[in-house]
């Protein structure tokens, strides 16, 4: 009963800021190597919940943590309720992250070209973990290729709406098994 008065958007959230958390916790105790990636930050509130974690929890670790993010919307409308309109952000609010931590670093574009940029591609040689929140397939297929050689040994991928299928029939579930085996 408690639990369907819980507005969703709240469960979600919530259950996202645990798993990062609990990865994060994973990534330390088996000394995974690597940087934290989280393609599509939005506001940056799970971001900052990241690097709240890694501050608390891990204060003995050197990691990175990158947000990416076109802070735009989409690169192009093909879902009903994921709207370019909707997902817009202040990049600058979320950029003040950097400032608050020095082991933090936004990058806005989308992620066909921010991902393919010579700076970011030598400073991310490995990642621990993945966050993927991109919401749709076609936005997915860039950060897929961006990761796969730079995943470490042990390392996780997280990925938030992965079934969400598009007006094209696509979805994340879909374009991982081009990149990656999965069951």
């Amino acid at each position: 009963f408690i639990v369907t008065r819980i507005p969703l958007f709240i469960l979600h959230n919530f259950s996202k800021y645990f798993n990062v958390r609990k990865i994060l916790y994973s990534i330390n105790i088996d000394d995974i190597q690597g940087e934290y990636c989280e393609f599509g930050c939005f506001t940056g509130a799970c971001l900052n919940h990241a690097l709240n974690t890694h501050r608390v929890y891990m204060k003995n670790r050197k990691m990175m943590f990158y947000g990416f993010d076109s802070f735009e919307g989409f690169p192009v409308e093909v879902h009903k309720e994921f709207k370019s309109e909707n997902f817009r952000n202040d990049y600058e609010m979320v950029k003040k992250l950097e400032s608050k931590f020095s082991n933090c670093k936004v990058i806005k574009g989308f992620f066909e070209s921010s991902l393919k940029d010579k700076e970011v591609l030598s400073s991310i040689n490995k990642i621990s973990l993945a966050f993927i929140d991109c919401d749709l397939a076609i936005s997915s297929k860039s950060v897929f290729e961006f990761i796969k050689p730079r995943m470490s040994n042990g390392s996780y991928i997280m990925i938030d709406d992965y079934y969400n299928i598009d007006k094209n029939g696509e979805s994340i579930f879909g374009t991982i098994k081009d990149f990656f085996e999965v069951d």
